[in-house]
């Protein structure tokens, strides 16, 4: 008769350590099986992510969401207000 005291959003919030553990396992179970294609696969994703320009790409995503974040605040704001003055119209 074990009771948790859990409730829903406190069972949810450890989703991602049941993830990670199966990542962690399936990761080192392909290690211990295949460590000549585990360390072929490390050397690709590290040549990959040097040779790819990440941070020019990552840096342009982050300038992009700064420069369309005021228009998407005025459009919101403009939203929120014509609701107020709908909910203010009806009787």
């Amino acid at each position: 008769m074990d009771e948790s005291n859990e409730t829903p959003r406190s069972a949810g919030c450890c989703d991602w350590r049941k993830t990670v553990d199966d990542l962690s396992s399936c990761t080192e179970k392909f290690v211990r099986e295949d460590p000549a294609k585990a360390v072929g696969v490390a050397l690709f994703a590290g040549v990959l992510l040097t040779v790819l320009p990440v941070g020019r790409l990552i840096s342009a995503l982050v300038r992009l969401a700064f420069a369309l974040a005021r228009p998407l605040l005025l459009v919101l704001g403009g939203v929120k207000l014509y609701e107020e003055y709908q909910k203010k119209q009806k009787p």
